[in-house]
């Protein structure tokens, strides 16, 4: 039996890991796909994104439910592809809005096992504002975050949607789209909240950015990602004269658009007829997806530079891949692979409304090739049901697979999801019973590890006894009566009715606690008493200055010879404490102690800054001389100005343009007249000033230009003065 076993384990493992990379993953509900939805008459159920969970359960999001009454859904999957019923109520969690449609679009994981989920509920029936709410892992609404759960903006007075969830600086921002009254213009829109879902009023206005690069232009924003600095970038398409074209978006990480990237913000090729519907950052590109052409479609890949937005020529074809599949051909999401390779999801095959189309997942290399060794020729279809199969959504799956989210058009439209191999598994060892009380929903070899009903366990309760796994799979046992405590005859508080030793047990000499905070060496004596010493604080240091020979705790007071000290006369510096411990001070002697000076003193010791050196402005008493100063010599000279001409003279005015005031500066500090004229020579102000820098007071003067000239003698100099309150 055994032998029979481990030969089917090795054909189990041979079968696992022989999947080639694309192909589905037919230990996903037997078939690699399955299709999903709370009640099967729904209209409109519509998965939008997935994540993965460590356990290999999955989580979706998206919406479900009639046309005119569409609600936000997220649902919990097992790995075999079963809906978790543990989750939600019954495995789901529904938002519906009492005044109309709801969508969810987009999903995040957090670190915690909490949910965050985005995209809009209705204010009224045409007005759906900007929403999110935050899940616990159990699939209960958290309402601890926003208000009663959720998180909400309505931005416009029309209809307002979050596409995507960025998180950055412990800050949530949704990026979307916000529609002007009458429906028929789109303008990109973002707002940020922390992470409780409190609106940041920092961000953008207030807490939201709403821009386009200009008003007749439909902008809306599909995705966005963050930069290499912080910076927010937005994919999606504009619509012009009735075409699509696609859309590329800056925006600082304050929500403000970067307003030198393309027009306003907001870069549209108009070379291209297409749409991008996501984006990525690969650490030094961005790298669009969506659909080429104006229809049928082809798929398109494109890559741009961050900081211009210009096309990465390294990529593609000249920055651009574009493969056409079948008709209609598009790309809903982007993934960047941990090993470099790119992969895309979406839809491909017929062109028309219901006609044929099917899940596509595709793999390029970095540099924006088709990866032929992967599915078919690059890529892998599959047919979910007969009509209309769109895949929006994408995440990678423990054990190398990847796992994709949309719809599948069959009877009613449905949640569609599918597993795929993304290329050569390793085992992961494990129990792989289902039946048993440890199943590992990854664990592709059996390790002998199954527990089962009646297994020895640990519930962790050292009050029980005889601890087993119950039908449940639970791990209980038995409660006895335990009377813990110190179970040594030899300590000091030995307890004999103790049947559990608490490691308590106290012992002569050994550290203890006399409670009384005025004795240090608390330990037990031989009798079993804790006593200790009592505390005399003082300097326990026979050097000092202040040793106290009763101390036995030092309390930091001591002082030692050359100690700084105060001798409390003001005519003393360096007072410090001699051999003898003693204060004493060396005497000032004030002066000017720079030796390069006109009135250095020799025996100064304190400088009294009234050192007067060589250079120093002074008074030589003679009116035709300016910038009088000490020379060398320390006389005092001045510039004869009896002969000054002026191509001699400086003048500057600052600051220039001026509000409310401006400083005249010249070369030179003597009698001079300033007059501030108009353009037509109008004296408006005139100062006569003998200083080299003046303040003039210009607020009673209007905005404008105005002359402003410096007279010394008869030489002239002019400048014109711009005036801006």
């Amino acid at each position: 039996m055994k032998l029979i076993l481990s030969l089917f384990s090795a054909l189990l493992s041979l079968t696992f890991f022989a999947q080639a990379p694309g192909s589905i993953d037919l230990s996903f509900a037997g078939t690699g796909f399955a299709s999903y939805g709370p009640v099967a008459s729904n209209f409109m159920d519509n998965a939008q994104d997935v994540v993965s969970l460590s356990n290999g359960k999955m989580i979706y999001c998206g919406t479900s439910g009639t046309l005119s009454n569409l609600g936000m859904v997220v649902v919990r999957l097992n790995c075999d592809g079963s809906i978790d019923s543990t989750f939600g109520t019954n495995g789901y969690y529904i938002y519906n809005s009492a005044v109309g449609s709801s969508f969810a679009y987009d999903l995040e994981l957090l670190s915690n096992g909490q949910i965050l989920v985005a995209g809009a509920t209705s204010i009224t029936s045409p007005n759906p504002q900007f929403s999110m709410f935050r899940l616990n892992s159990d699939g209960t609404l958290d309402q601890t975050f926003g208000v009663n759960g959720f998180f909400h903006n309505d931005i416009g007075s029309s209809e307002d949607y979050a596409r995507k969830i960025l998180i950055q600086n412990n800050k949530i921002i949704l990026v979307g789209v916000s529609k002007t009254p009458g429906f028929n213009t789109n303008r990109l829109a973002l707002t940020q909240c922390d992470m409780n879902g409190q609106i940041d009023v920092n961000f953008g206005t207030n807490g939201t950015t709403v821009f386009q690069n200009t008003a007749s232009n439909s902008c809306f924003g599909q995705s966005a990602v963050i930069g290499s600095n912080g910076d927010i970038f937005i994919c999606g398409d504009a619509y012009i004269n009735n075409i699509y074209y696609p859309l590329l978006a800056k925006v600082q990480a304050n929500g403000i658009p970067v307003s030198t990237f393309g027009s306003n913000g907001v870069l549209i090729p108009l070379n291209y007829n297409a749409r991008f519907f996501d984006i990525e950052f690969d650490g030094t590109k961005l790298i669009m997806a969506g659909q080429n052409g104006v229809g049928p479609w082809d798929f398109i890949l494109q890559a741009r530079n961050e900081t211009t937005g210009a096309i990465v020529t390294s990529f593609g074809t000249a920055g651009t891949t574009i493969v056409d599949v079948v008709q209609a051909d598009t790309y809903f999401e982007l993934l960047m692979h941990p090993d470099g390779s790119i992969l895309a999801c979406g839809t491909t095959g017929t062109a028309g409304i219901g006609a044929a189309r099917d899940f596509i997942l595709s793999k390029y290399t970095a540099n924006g090739l088709v990866d032929t060794g992967f599915g078919t020729n690059g890529h892998t279809i599959t047919n979910i049901a007969p009509a209309w199969d769109d895949a929006y959504g994408m995440d990678l799956y423990p054990g190398n697979k990847i796992v994709l989210a949309g719809f599948s058009a069959q009877t009613n439209t449905q949640h569609a999801i599918a597993r795929y191999a993304y290329g050569a598994s390793t085992p992961v060892y494990g129990c792989t019973d289902p039946l048993s009380c440890n199943y590992n929903c990854l664990a592709t070899v059996n390790d002998g590890s199954c527990l089962y009903p009646n297994t020895a366990c640990d519930d962790g309760n050292p009050l029980t006894i005889n601890d087993s796994t119950d039908i449940n799979c639970n791990c209980t046992g038995q409660l006895v009566t335990i009377v813990e405590g110190c179970t040594d005859p030899a300590s000091c508080n030995y307890n004999p009715l103790a049947n559990v030793d608490d490691g308590s047990c106290l012992y002569p000499g050994q550290l203890c606690d006399d409670n009384n905070p005025n004795t240090i060496n608390d330990s037990i004596n031989p009798d079993c008493i804790c006593i200790g010493d009592i505390v005399v604080l003082g300097c326990t240091d026979p050097n000092s200055c202040t040793y106290n020979p009763l101390a036995n705790v030092d309390d930091n007071s001591c002082i030692y010879p050359e100690s700084p000290c105060d001798d409390n006369n003001p005519d003393t510096y360096n007072d410090m404490l001699d051999s003898t411990c003693n204060c004493v001070g060396t005497l000032y002697i004030y002066g000017c102690m720079d030796s390069s000076a006109c009135n250095y003193n020799p025996l100064a010791t304190m400088d009294d800054n009234s050192c007067i050196l060589p250079g120093s402005p002074c008074d030589d008493g003679n009116d035709m001389t300016i910038n009088d100063s000490l020379d060398v010599n320390c006389n005092c000279v001045g510039i004869d100005i009896t002969g000054l001409i002026e191509n001699q003279m400086q003048l500057e005015l600052y600051p220039n343009p001026s509000s409310n005031s401006f400083v005249v500066s010249t070369n030179f500090a003597a009698q001079k007249v300033i007059l501030i004229t108009d353009l037509q020579g109008k004296i408006l102000l005139e100062i006569n000033s003998n200083k080299a820098e003046e303040l003039i007071d210009c607020s009673q003067l209007a905005n404008g230009t105005y002359l402003v000239k410096v007279s010394v003698h008869h030489a002239q100099l002019t400048k014109k003065l711009h005036i801006h309150h």
